[in-house]
């Protein structure tokens, strides 16, 4: 669990210390809203509410052969259960107009950390209007977690699909 949340500080903490100035970075920053869909077994769970919707707010940053971005999500209500996540992610991206890459995050809920990260794929669309950029994508989540005592599921893949305004600077 904690060696998961190193993994995704450290990836984080890299990201910030190997940046540039701004003026050469290619750096952009943004805020969006994300739609979770869960399709594991816990859906099937008469307790838990298998959609839910996420504030992101997100750090992308330039590299020669793709992107590297750090996002911090908050679900005010996770699985049906009036409790918010909040899950730490790291994302790796190739391509341009039409991009694709692979992440790892974590979440936090009820005061501990979820025993297992979760691994994700990822393909969108980024539309460059300038200085603003709309990303919209989908992924698939794969996490398995025994963070819920009271449900016995812990079967969490769930795909999603989110929109992030980013501004370069």
């Amino acid at each position: 669990m904690r060696s998961a949340f190193t993994v995704v500080v450290l990836m984080c903490a890299l990201l910030v210390a190997g940046m540039p100035g701004t003026a050469e970075s290619g750096s952009s920053i943004g805020g969006g809203i994300h739609y979770l869909r869960t399709l594991g077994s816990i859906k099937d769970n008469s307790e838990w509410d298998p959609d839910a919707v996420g504030f992101l707010v997100s750090y992308q940053y330039d590299l020669p052969i793709g992107r590297l971005e750090a996002d911090v999500e908050w679900i005010p209500d996770y699985g049906g259960t009036d409790e918010a996540l909040i899950q730490p992610q790291a994302w790796g991206l190739i391509g341009g107009l039409i991009y694709g890459g692979a992440g790892i995050g974590i979440g936090y809920w009820d005061g501990d950390w979820q025993d297992n990260p979760f691994y994700a794929l990822r393909a969108g669309v980024d539309l460059g209007l300038g200085p603003v950029t709309l990303d919209a994508f989908a992924s698939y989540r794969f996490q398995t977690s025994k963070v819920f005592e009271d449900i016995d599921e812990d079967d969490l893949n769930s795909i999603t699909f989110g929109a992030i305004v980013r501004f370069d600077f």
